[in-house]
């Protein structure tokens, strides 16, 4: 089995040069945004929008780290959700900047919301209960013509998922101030894992670059996590296609092996595979998050369709509940070991223990371990 090699002080010293380096060169991706901002009397209007949801939310960081660096710049940046009214649009946009020049405000899914296609860029499990006080032509030709009066202290930035007919905006954006830019899905995974690899600093043969490919699909996000994970374990030295398949397909092994221990209320399955998932470098964060979590929710789901008329289930899209189609039998089976309100308070728990991590209130290494351990007894 593949161990990630001893590095020396100088080849160690280097790496950490390197990543310190990585936030930096991320910000060259797209130059035009990133002199525009930096070189304008007044601010811009951004608009990022298009299917490479990963690629726009680096602009947007990008961007957010611009701001941040400037005088009381974390002061002045302000984001808003799919939600906001354009009234409280200009009430933010419109405010003087809090002891600087320029303020950045940063709205997700508005133009989608007003267009009458939901609200790009909200996040999943985003209460979907409240309605915005005003949708329609009427708000949306409020939120065109307020571009022409933005202050130009102010930096608007309209982030957007999936495409749109961008032609009313560049009209309704004075000349000289738009900075519109569309983040099309990426068809050359491929091409994008050997550019992407430079970036990060690991040396791909191109065997690796291939599996990688094959394995993370048009998951951009996850493709970067694991070239960073790839990253610290070669040290250096050319990955191959047999290191890809072992750490990443050893990881999804060992989810698979934490959920399934879950599920089946083995705490000793379910603490192997944690501790193995530590030992490659995933974070408690990121399992509680990424996997843990959305698993108590998919067990949830398939236990009230289970419970459900067969023309009630016939009526519902599985996908749109977060389950896929070709294992809605598996996921029944598993919850027909959990009443409901077994996995009302284990997802009670989880939310706890996410609080109490991101306010420091816990170590999460072992509170996770913890949690999983209760996660396995009878919740009462």
């Amino acid at each position: 089995m593949w161990q990630r090699a001893p590095p020396t002080r100088e080849r160690a010293n280097a790496r950490t040069r390197e990543r310190a380096n990585v936030m930096g060169r991320l910000t060259t991706l797209d130059s035009r945004l990133s002199t525009l901002e930096m070189n304008s009397s007044g601010g811009y209007i951004y608009v990022l929008y298009g299917e490479d949801t990963f690629g726009r939310d680096e602009a947007v960081q990008s961007l957010k780290q611009r701001m941040r660096a400037q005088p009381a710049g974390e002061h002045n940046l302000t984001e808003l959700g799919p939600d906001t009214s354009v009234a409280a649009l200009r009430l933010t946009a419109d405010a003087v900047p809090f002891l600087a020049d320029r303020r950045m405000v940063i709205v997700r899914g508005l133009l989608g919301r007003l267009a009458g296609r939901g609200g790009g860029g909200q996040r999943r499990g985003a209460s979907r209960a409240r309605k915005p006080a005003q949708s329609g032509p009427d708000e949306l030709q409020a939120l065109l013509d307020y571009l022409a009066d933005l202050p130009w202290t102010t930096s608007l930035v309209l982030v957007e998922d999936g495409r749109l007919n961008p032609d009313p905006l560049e009209r309704a954006i004075p000349r000289g101030r738009a900075a519109i830019r569309e983040y099309p899905r990426v068809l050359d995974v491929p091409g994008w894992v050997r550019n992407r690899a430079k970036l990060v600093g690991v040396d791909l043969d191109e065997g690796a670059v291939r599996e990688l490919a094959v394995l993370g699909g048009s998951d951009l996000r996850r493709l970067d996590s694991e070239l960073h994970k790839l990253a610290d374990y070669a040290d250096g030295r050319t990955v191959s296609r047999a290191d890809v398949r072992e750490l990443v397909i050893g990881r999804d092994v060992a989810v698979w092996s934490l959920l399934d221990g879950l599920a089946e209320r083995q705490a000793d399955k379910a603490l192997r595979a944690l501790r193995a998932l530590y030992s490659q470098g995933e974070s408690p964060e990121a399992l509680l998050g990424r996997d843990i979590a959305p698993h108590y929710r998919r067990l949830m789901v398939a236990r009230e369709l289970s419970l459900a008329s067969k023309e009630e289930r016939a009526r519902v899209d599985v996908a749109d509940l977060g389950l896929n189609p070709a294992t809605v039998g598996r996921w029944s089976d598993q919850a027909a070991g959990f009443e409901r309100q077994d996995l009302e308070r284990a997802l009670t728990l989880l939310l706890d223990l996410d609080r109490k991590i991101k306010t420091g209130e816990t170590e999460p290494e072992p509170a996770l371990e913890v949690a999983v351990v209760e996660l396995c007894g009878r919740l009462g």
